[in-house]
């Protein structure tokens, strides 16, 4: 969904900022024929990598779902159980 994301944002950037509208003015802001290809597409691609990274990350750290994965975690997560039982065992040692 994020690489559909990616393409999609990417040939609506580079539709929306890298061609100009030559019908209806004269000159443009940036003159976007002098520009070659490459370099169009490389900003494109970079503006749309970005915002798919950022969207990634914003439903990455969902701090919801952290604490509920927190909440549940030592009821169906086993290893988790026993790596919390050996660090008790380990560090009953050193309480006074």
């Amino acid at each position: 969904m994020m690489a559909g994301l990616g393409c999609f944002a990417n040939f609506f950037l580079y539709q929306a900022f890298m061609t100009g509208s030559y019908n209806y003015r004269n000159t443009e802001v940036v003159r976007m024929r002098r520009v070659p290809l490459p370099v169009k597409l490389a900003v494109s691609t970079s503006l749309s990598t970005y915002m798919v990274f950022l969207l990634y990350n914003d439903h990455l750290y969902n701090e919801d779902l952290y604490r509920v994965s927190l909440k549940y975690r030592l009821q169906f997560d086993d290893q988790y159980s026993e790596f919390l039982e050996g660090q008790k065992i380990e560090n009953s040692g050193f309480i006074v």
